[in-house]
């Protein structure tokens, strides 16, 4: 795990909070250190912020314009959209990608058989060494479909961070 840096401001308490996770994912939180109520008072705090991703794969998890261009041409590498339909209809898509809103990208890359996903999509069933390049509009949900499936045991999950907003830009 990566120990990362968020800092918050908070008013009228100051306090410190530790937070364990387990190989479970449970999160235990406890309170430390608790100060009397001061007036008016904001104080910055500094805690510490735990990622499962090790620093030197960050830049092997984002994909830039050019590896997505070049991986619409290969049939081993799923590309996956996950905006709404209506978001498609209205502004396009990125050539032989497949659609899984964000809200049922966990269902169908955790329980959706391999004959049921394959009938679906036309496309088989990614395996959990499959190269998956996640998009949206922007990069934001697409990266959170990016932790889902790193979740579900998915290892070569990667976000497209320019996203479709990238992608027609360049006038693809």
């Amino acid at each position: 795990m990566i120990q990362r840096t968020i800092a918050g401001t908070f008013k009228a308490r100051i306090f410190y909070h530790t937070f364990q996770i387990t190989p479970s994912r449970k999160i235990y939180s406890q309170t430390l250190f608790p100060s009397q109520q001061t007036k008016n008072l904001t104080q910055r705090m500094i805690l510490p912020r735990l990622y499962t991703t090790p620093a030197g794969n960050f830049d092997k998890m984002i994909v830039n314009f050019e590896q997505v261009k070049k991986a619409t041409t290969k049939n081993d590498i799923l590309i996956v959209d996950v905006r709404e339909p209506d978001e498609i209809k209205e502004h396009g898509k990125i050539p032989n990608s497949i659609n899984i809103p964000l809200g049922s990208v966990s269902s169908v890359l955790g329980t959706m058989s391999e004959k049921e996903f394959e009938q679906t999509y036309k496309r088989p069933k990614p395996t959990e060494d499959s190269e998956i390049i996640f998009y949206c509009m922007i990069g934001k949900r697409s990266g959170m479909a990016q932790q889902n499936a790193l979740n579900l045991g998915y290892k070569n999950v990667k976000n497209y961070l320019g996203s479709w907003t990238d992608w027609a830009s360049k006038g693809q």
